[in-house]
């Protein structure tokens, strides 16, 4: 029998006499089915009365194989030897986390500020595994070690190693691996490298170095001279063989360590047992206790404690984070078992930490209800969320160099989703976490999708796989920024100076005076400058010219922003105005065509590709790809963030850290920061930075894109009617001004350059078919008219009403205001799809609905239930605007 739900009650543990001795239990009361039924009483027997400790009121609690009787007639539930216990079971804890609370729970903490650090024995542990991986595929070694050593040049290079060097250390480790192989005792289909594992019941998830007939390995590029594993590498090891399992009473008989340093040892120098491969038994107790470190970690992220050390019997005299576990407590006022250096930052400085340390962190816990859904959620609810392709029909597997496989499907229905070609998925046989699955990266995504994988199986299904990359990388930013920040740029951004700005002013753009005090504000900056771009106003433009500006006076420049669309076009806007001397950072799937040839290769010779980026001018990249080891070596004069107005606080100082100086350009009356949690993290650093520093900002009032009768409203609802077109031919653009249009064919009601139509209908969920039929009519009315198809753009709020609207049209461009943001069209049709009432939270921020008019140059058609727009006084506006 099986119990969860949320915890009413927790008794303290108490000592009872029974037939075996004496015996710890411990009460706890919880309301089960997910708090739907009546409350129950829980016994926890024996060990898992250590629960209580750190069990509180409100926390999800799970106890599984329970014996169930009823007293009194109440039914009452007690743990039996065959009973797991797991407090907060939605909350996947990484088992590298589990490894590394038992070393300290201190340094668990320390690990997600900091990170890891560019350093050898990182750099060497991470080829070595690859090349175990390619090993167990049947990969030749050398070739494999030539191939692995080869992607990793930069960060050779950067390390100022050389590629020799690394390969033959590498080639040493490799060694024990290729004899262990080689001894023969392991048939051909035994073995599984690097295998995503969740356990959706005892809320683990990790991915094993490798599976030999159902027991897990782990490699690890150490040495371990005794006869048995370390303790937290056999923790790491039983973690697997719990995901594995999926059961207490039924684990794996045996796990394995494999020590590659051990085979370069010499063996007249050292003494001990030098074989590298040390096996150990994997028993219940052992994973009880696995599942009691685990459920320690999912309390302590519940309430956000932050780990003194004393929880564990860690010796820190012997650990070589002494120094930076003693700086971090010191300055953030924390205790710690090792103690405090240093004096404590200023108060508003460790309460703004504190702020945002719990703002990441309740982001982590979104990420994870995002893997609950992985399993929660049917497979047509999935697809139906936009974030699964399901369905699909098996087409084959090719074997690839490397020893990677691309795994090709076909889809049978035309729904669509938030997946993208270059995206890192979990693909499957045809359910995420129950069937056979694995991280791949999506190769095409059309009609026939194709994805590459390690392994070999058919694909029916593939998932949006949650990343926990951006707060992970937010949370180092974040830490950096306060704890290792400069003291002077912190003044500034604590309020304790105003920012300076230094220099004469001297004309850069001839004709256009606020674009011109844009870079000239840019260039004064002793701290930062921000630029305020509403739609249209050039605000790529002002960008590339502030860039150029800036290195021609000498500066080297980090140009970065959000998406990978924002950084492309700025370098397009830089190529359009002469200039080419940028270093484009970023994977091959993740640059635009076009701008391949700026991409910065990061294999060859270390040295030169190492010289390469540190003499850039000019680098560009996403501010997330800012967080990665190799840019956080790199050190700029200045940053240029474009959309910094979709950008977190620890978002914007993922690239700022990079630099003495920065120059956000954003407009935070368009998308707003892109967070699941509603919390501090919805307010960009560039709308703080405005507020309270609006002297610093320039904003572009100019804009040469809207006719003077799209542009009115958003002038007047956002922009103070400060918004205006940039001359009289902006101002008076119509229709009709387009070759081979002819307007009079167009129906009278959409003739003006602002229009609004109500379709009647009701909406389905998140689609309308009548609103869809409707706009599919108007689309044909302006094809007709002659506007080209590439001229006229759909914007939808849901993507359900996006697949809607893509049956019905397949000559122009359908899409999310999101996806929009950033482009336009000569005639943009709007659905708004709700009728009766708008209840939908998107309609609550009006931010997107000023990208979505704005995107219209000539033509603006609204297409709604006016019933529901009228219910809200914004919507009331804008419908009395379009007439």
């Amino acid at each position: 029998m099986n119990v969860r739900g949320p915890v009413l009650e927790v008794d303290d543990p108490k000592s009872v006499e029974t037939s075996h001795g004496t015996s710890q239990l411990a009460e706890v009361v919880i309301r089960p089915e997910r708090g739907a039924a009546s409350p129950t009483t829980v016994t926890l027997w024996g060990k898992w009365t250590e629960t209580v400790e750190y069990l509180a009121v409100g926390m999800e609690l799970l106890a599984t194989d329970l014996d169930e009787r009823t007293f009194d007639g109440d039914t009452q539930y007690s743990t039996t030897g065959e009973s797991a216990v797991v407090v907060e079971p939605d909350f996947l804890v990484d088992v590298t986390d589990i490894r590394g609370w038992v070393q300290c729970p201190r340094m668990y903490y320390l690990n997600k500020l900091t990170g890891l650090p560019l350093k050898y024995p990182v750099l060497k542990g991470t080829v070595v595994h690859e090349v175990f991986g390619d090993l167990l595929r049947g990969r030749d070694l050398e070739s494999s070690i030539e191939s692995r050593v080869a992607e990793a040049a930069l960060d050779i290079g950067l390390l100022g190693e050389t590629a020799d060097a690394v390969a033959d250390d590498v080639r040493q480790n490799a060694a024990a691996i290729q004899g262990w192989l080689q001894q023969g005792r392991f048939g051909e289909d035994s073995w599984r490298s690097e295998q995503t594992l969740i356990s959706e019941r005892f809320g683990i998830k990790g991915r094993a170095d490798a599976v030999r007939r159902g027991m897990p390995v782990e490699l690890k590029t150490g040495k371990n001279l005794k006869r048995s594993p370390r303790f937290q590498d056999k923790v790491q090891a039983a973690c697997y063989g719990l995901l594995l399992a999926d059961d207490i009473a039924d684990p794996p008989d045996t796990g394995t360590l494999l020590y590659t340093k051990n085979s370069a040892l010499d063996r007249s120098e050292e003494s001990g047992d030098l074989s590298p491969a040390k096996e150990f038994s994997i028993g219940p107790g052992f994973l009880k206790y696995v599942l009691r470190v685990r459920n320690e970690i999912a309390a302590a992220e519940y309430d956000m404690s932050v780990p003194t050390g004393f929880e564990a019997d860690a010796n820190c005299d012997y650990c070589f984070e002494q120094d930076t576990c003693m700086v971090v407590s010191g300055r953030l006022d924390q205790e710690s078992k090792a103690g405090q250096l240093g004096e404590p930052l200023p108060e508003p400085e460790r309460a703004y930490f504190e702020r945002l340390y719990r703002a990441i962190e309740e982001e982590r816990r979104e990420v994870h209800a995002e893997y609950r859904k992985l399993w929660e959620q049917s497979a047509a609810e999935r697809a139906d969320d936009d974030r699964a392709l399901v369905d699909l029909d098996p087409l084959g597997r090719e074997p690839l160099d490397g020893g990677r496989w691309a795994l090709s499907a076909r889809r049978t229905s035309d729904a669509v989703s938030k997946i993208r070609e270059g995206d890192r998925v979990l693909a499957s046989d045809g359910h995420p976490t129950q069937g056979t699955a694995e991280l791949a990266t999506v190769r095409h995504l059309d009609d026939e999708i194709v994805v590459v994988a390690d392994e070999p199986f058919e694909l029916r299904r593939i998932d949006v796989y949650p990343s926990e990359l951006g707060v992970d990388r937010q949370l180092t930013a974040l830490h950096d920024a306060v704890l290792r920040g400069d003291p002077d740029r912190k003044d500034v951004l604590f309020g304790r100076r105003e920012p300076s700005f230094v220099g004469d002013h001297r004309p850069i753009i001839d004709n256009n005076e606020s674009q011109n005090e844009a870079v000239n504000r840019a260039l004064a900056a002793e701290d930062f400058a921000l630029i305020h771009g509403p739609p249209g106003t050039g605000k790529t433009y002002t960008l590339a010219q502030t860039v150029q500006a800036l290195v021609a006076r000498g500066d080297r420049v980090l140009l970065s922003a959000f998406t990978n669309r924002a950084v492309d076009n700025a370098i397009e806007a830089l190529e359009a105005q002469g200039f080419t001397d940028v270093l484009r950072w970023g994977s091959e799937s993740g640059v635009r065509d076009d701008m391949q040839s700026y991409r910065f290769d990061r294999t060859g010779d270390p040295r030169e590709r190492a010289a390469a980026l540190r003499d850039a001018q000019v680098v560009a990249a996403t501010t997330a790809a800012c967080g990665s080891r190799a840019l956080k070596q790199q050190q700029f004069d200045v940053a240029v963030i474009d959309e910094a107005g979709q950008l977190t606080e620890p978002g914007t100082f993922l690239a700022t850290n990079r630099a003495d100086r920065f120059v956000l350009v954003g407009d935070h009356e368009q998308l707003p920061p892109v967070v699941r949690a509603e919390n501090d993290l919805q307010t960009s650093l560039f709308e703080q930075l405005i507020d309270d520093y609006p002297d610093a900002a320039v904003m572009l009032d100019r804009q040469y894109r809207m006719s003077q009768r799209i542009q009115y409203f958003a002038s007047r609802e956002f922009y103070d009617g400060q918004l205006r077109p940039a001359n009289a031919e902006v101002a008076s653009q119509r229709l009709a001004d387009l070759d081979g249009v002819d307007v009079s064919t167009l129906p009278s009601a959409l003739r003006d350059a602002v229009s609004f139509v109500d379709p009647g209908g009701s909406a389905d969920g998140n689609t309308n078919p009548t609103e869809a039929d409707r706009v599919a009519d108007i689309v044909s009315a302006y094809l007709d008219a002659g506007v080209d198809p590439d001229d006229i753009g759909v914007i939808a709020p849901f993507r359900a009403q996006v697949a809607e609207l893509s049956r019905r049209i397949d000559e122009v461009t359908v899409d999310t205001v999101d996806r929009f943001q950033g482009s336009s069209k000569e005639v943009i049709i709007v659905s708004f799809v709700a009728t009766g009432e708008l209840s939908s939270p998107i309609f609550e921020d009006y931010r997107r609905v000023n990208v979505a008019l704005t995107r219209a140059k000539k033509a603006l058609v609204l297409v709604g239930d006016a019933t529901a727009l009228r219910s809200v006084p914004f919507y009331e506006r804008m419908l009395e605007w379009a007439g």
